[in-house]
């Protein structure tokens, strides 16, 4: 592993890490495992906190996806809890409502939500601490209240003045919304204390179900209480192949996880790793692998339950051999136009001292969700409903009780048969291109962790619908040398420079092989924080 300076410390530590997106909840992570809890109690309880220190990004009305690797059993689990569509979510419903799609946002873009049958079935299979000392920390936040950053401040002042729920909740209480002012949400604190209390039944029945549903039903949606009831959460075999002389592990469909194996397979051919190739050189022929594993998601990607998403193929070495020799036609083929839509998730990972490892993310999709908030409880619902297009004939149409193709997607790296690095995301459609770049980071070029999610990034749009309509164009962060602009430039790319920080929050746990020590990198482009102890 090469150290390199970055502009963060690397974090080290012997008995465990937690990377997340807020300092909280790392915090609380690392305090769960010093009481003795293992990596998945540790996730939990980062995830609860998560779900109040940034509620526009994750809660109990989104959706998560996680993969598990405990140490007895030496085997990589992958957690699926992830919505389907309401029963009265038909394409004949939009259509009769003169709908040529399914809105943005707004309550006729709420699927199910998940994320609570994901947490419990999380403690449940693996947790060893009290529901109600991991949710401790969740709830006393929500209480007590807690200094909000500029980022949380800005997504408010951005939506209060058109949503006037946003206003109530998050700007009223300090009259505008500044950082450090303290954010106080007694209703979410209740949801969570519901939740310990009576698990499953403390949110999708009783008082907070009759006021998600009724708040939906006023607004014109359609989730209703019987959707609330089949447990939507499924444990799932992961995907996985080899990349250089690792293994890498991603989740399943109905996540896109597969296209980042794809990319990895399709790239695997290219000397990336041996200094042979200009930066210019790598940077181009990884597009061409973003290209062609897009084009496959777009075709195929969609809820094994009603299709064949032909995941076996997609990410076989002999798919991505046959791709490879398309990648110069396809460098040359402009792609379909549609920009990327913004996205609202949080990622984080967690270790243990016993060798345990869990890659975690959930996600309300959007800022704000659909924008529909559930009465008084301070749950924000989802908009993943978007995702689902009404074309019939196309992979990923809508139907009732179907999942939405997701972008959610989390990866596990191992060596030699033990955990190497676990690591993600957000970002929507960045999400495979981050996770690709920060894997090559790692693999390729040898990087300690702190040093590849600060490394500058780049971002081939367009992605997949549904989507604004955009040119095609190569995004650059700043920090790319001008010769590499400007060979990518002769080589016909569409390169625009943008900020230093403008894709993604990666969080990257690594084994360090020689030591045995956990190294944690946390990216600066969000507030993100890996600690350890």
């Amino acid at each position: 592993m090469k150290f390199t300076k970055a502009a963060r410390p690397v974090i080290m530590s012997q008995n465990g890490m937690v990377s997340s997106g807020h300092y909280l909840a790392s915090l609380t992570g690392v305090e769960v495992l010093k009481e003795g809890g293992n990596a998945v109690d540790a996730a939990l309880a980062a995830a609860f906190v998560m779900a109040v220190v940034k509620p526009e990004t994750s809660g109990p009305g989104g959706d998560l996806f996680a993969l598990v690797y405990m140490k007895k059993t030496a085997k990589v689990e992958a957690l699926n809890a992830s919505g389907p569509a309401p029963a009265k979510a038909s394409i004949e419903h939009f259509h009769e409502r003169g709908l040529k799609g399914i809105p943005q946002y707004g309550p006729l873009s709420i699927a199910v939500p998940g994320a609570v049958d994901g947490w419990l079935e999380l403690h449940q299979k693996y947790g060893t601490k009290d529901l109600a000392r991991l949710t401790a920390d969740a709830v006393r936040i929500g209480h007590q209240g807690f200094p909000i950053s500029q980022e949380f401040a800005e997504s408010v002042a951005e939506f209060a003045p058109e949503y006037s729920w946003v206003d109530k909740y998050y700007r009223q209480p300090f009259g505008a919304a500044k950082p450090g002012n303290i954010l106080v949400q007694k209703g979410l604190a209740r949801v969570f204390e519901k939740i310990a209390l009576r698990g499953r039944a403390g949110f999708y029945a009783g008082e907070v179900a009759e006021k998600m549903c009724a708040t939906i039903k006023a607004e014109g949606g359609i989730l209703a209480q019987e959707d609330l009831q089949p447990i939507v959460c499924q444990w799932l075999e992961p995907l996985a192949s080899s990349y250089r002389d690792t293994l890498v592990y991603e989740q399943p469909p109905v996540s896109q996880g597969f296209m980042v194996l794809e990319m990895l397979n399709i790239a695997e051919a290219w000397p990336f790793h041996d200094g042979s190739m200009s930066q210019a050189e790598m940077i181009h022929w990884q597009i061409a692998a973003k290209k062609l594993a897009f084009e496959d998601r777009i075709k195929y990607l969609e809820d094994p339950a009603f299709g064949d998403p032909k995941i076996a193929l997609l990410i076989s070495k002999a798919h991505a051999a046959k791709r490879r020799e398309l990648a110069e036609e396809i460098l040359r083929r402009s792609s379909s136009p549609a920009g990327n839509q913004s996205s609202d998730t949080t990622y984080l990972c967690a270790t243990d001292r016993d060798g345990n490892a869990i890659s975690f993310i959930q996600s309300v999709f959007a800022p704000f969700g659909s924008r529909v908030i559930a009465g008084d409880t301070g749950v924000i619902m989802n908009n993943r409903l978007c995702s689902f297009g009404l074309d019939p004939s196309r992979a990923n149409a809508l139907k009732p009780g179907k999942r939405p193709a997701h972008t959610l997607n989390t990866y596990m790296v191992f060596c030699g048969g033990e955990v190497f690095a676990v690591g993600g995301s957000p970002g929507a459609d960045e999400q495979p291109q981050t996770n690709f770049q920060i894997i090559h980071d790692l693999v390729d070029l040898d990087l300690d962790p702190q040093s590849a999610v600060e490394a500058p990034r780049w971002s081939h749009m367009p992605g997949t619908p549904p989507r604004d309509q955009l040119p095609e164009a190569l995004r650059m962060e700043e920090g790319f040398d001008q010769a590499t602009l400007d060979d990518l430039r002769q080589k016909g790319h569409k390169v625009s420079v943008v900020g230093r920080w403008s894709f993604g929050s990666a969080k990257v746990i690594v084994r360090d092989r020689a030591n045995g020590c956990w190294v944690g990198g946390a990216d600066p482009r969000r507030a993100a924080y890996a600690l350890g102890w």
